[in-house]
């Protein structure tokens, strides 16, 4: 058994250095070390091989459609203008009160249905817009939009990583406690990335160089949905998805079947697409934008489909290779939840900081750690929520310059890498800690 240990520390090796150095996609490496762990096991090479297939086809048809629909309905807002028709409204209600936190607040918003790197792009002319009016150095507005996007990306559904794990722990069903939780973990976050943001206030980038989008023609003059059409679009699957959660509190047998029925992640986003497809259009030439938001939406969740799959067949063969046995002679049966949370944690932290991913971090993690839980732990909804949770945190820790997000907020704030390091890549150390912590203080109701 402790020599099987030192083949999955071996391949876990081999997926952070061929996925960080030497440039590999992650399913080469996912495979190869899938099949090297089970034939350490005493599969035989097919046998893996078949043992690795049934793990990717199992989650994928769990939670492939609610990734599809997810990745469609982030493109939605983000070509109707949507996105950026919320952002400017938070501003205007809150954010000349509280700068910092209303901005990152915003890129909360924001980033539940789109991705953090388009997202920041998208909003980031804002940012520097209120920069000039405040008289606050834009690094506050960088920092504090960059945390938020950051923030709603990796804890908070339906973004694909949070997705992901919750798939891999076979949480479908409570998909809406994992919202309920991450929206939870995800306030005193909010407040530390703003606190540390107002830090910034009166220091400004040594480069006064800014790398700016290549804008599209017209887009300043382009017209905007209004606010509560395109709030009421993004809340309505996050409110439906929470009431499929509720029905223990409900009697009536038609009412517990309805709110299962709208709760259902897929038929709750795809209720959400269907108002979006309605009310938001091209703001350019009108037309309905279902035919992109569909074209571009596959495309994105092709990749992170593939990643996901694969990880979970990854999982799929650490399960079947007798490792909870090892942690049973270690007796880890008896810890507490609070002993899993810092170890999920910790490990989440170490992938995401060795090769750059969140959501590779975050499936290669929910993985592992589900192939050693206790069956008793993973029977208790709110502590296996909690677990998903203290991924997301490790996942947060850190962003520094092997993530592809680190190197969009450098280059659209002008800071040199060094400014980037202090204090990007500090703030999102302090995410992940604060994230951390919060998962323990709610694991005393467990």
């Amino acid at each position: 058994m402790n020599l099987l240990l030192l083949h999955i520390i071996g391949a876990i090796i081999w997926i952070i250095l061929g996925t960080s150095k030497l440039k590999l996609h992650p399913l080469i490496c996912l495979v190869t070390a899938s099949i090297w762990v089970g034939m350490a096991a005493g599969f035989d090479f097919l046998g893996a091989l078949e043992a690795f297939a049934v793990g990717f086809g199992a989650l994928i048809g769990q939670i492939g459609l609610i990734i599809i629909l997810g990745s469609v309905f982030g493109v939605l807002l983000e070509k109707s203008r949507a996105a950026v028709s919320i952002a400017e409204a938070l501003w205007q209600g809150i954010g000349k009160k509280i700068p910092a936190l209303s901005t990152t607040f915003m890129g909360v918003v924001v980033g539940i249905p789109v991705f953090c790197d388009s997202g920041f792009i998208l909003l980031n002319p804002i940012g520097k817009n209120l920069a000039k009016t405040s008289g606050y150095s834009p690094l506050t507005f960088a920092l504090s939009l960059a945390g938020g996007l950051y923030l709603a990306h990796i804890l908070i559904p339906p973004t694909p990583g949070p997705l992901a794990v919750t798939g891999i722990f076979g949480m479908e069903k409570q998909l809406g406690l994992v919202l309920v939780v991450g929206i939870l973990v995800s306030i005193p976050v909010m407040l530390v990335a703003a606190w540390w943001a107002m830090r910034f206030k009166h220091i400004f980038p040594e480069s006064k160089v800014v790398r700016e989008p290549i804008p599209e023609p017209e887009t300043l003059a382009l017209a905007k949905p209004s606010a509560f059409a395109s709030a009421t679009v993004i809340a309505l699957p996050l409110l439906l998805i929470t009431l499929g959660n509720l029905t223990d509190f409900l009697t009536s047998e038609i009412l517990i079947q309805l709110f299962l029925i709208l709760g259902n992640p897929i038929v709750a986003i795809a209720t959400g697409l269907t108002l979006g497809f309605m009310v938001l259009k091209d703001p350019s030439s009108k037309n309905p934008l279902m035919g992109l938001s569909f074209r571009q939406g596959i495309e994105i969740a092709g990749p992170i489909l593939i990643l996901t799959g694969a990880g979970a067949g990854f999982g799929a063969i650490l399960k079947q290779s007798g490792l909870e046995q090892l942690f049973e002679n270690l007796d880890l049966h008896s810890a507490s939840y609070a002993t899993w949370i810092l170890l999920a944690y910790g490990l989440t932290a170490f992938l995401k900081t060795a090769q750059g991913s969140s959501t590779s971090a975050m499936i290669i993690s929910a993985s592992i750690v589900l192939s050693i839980l206790p069956v008793a732990f993973q029977d208790q909804a709110f502590g296996t929520v909690l677990i998903i949770s203290s991924i997301g945190a490790g996942a947060m820790t850190i962003s520094h310059a092997n993530d592809s997000y680190f190197w969009i907020v450098k280059e659209f704030t002008g800071l040199t890498v060094k400014e980037a390091l202090k204090s990007y890549s500090l703030l999102t150390g302090l995410m992940g800690i604060t994230a951390l912590v919060t998962v323990l203080v709610l694991s005393l109701m467990a």
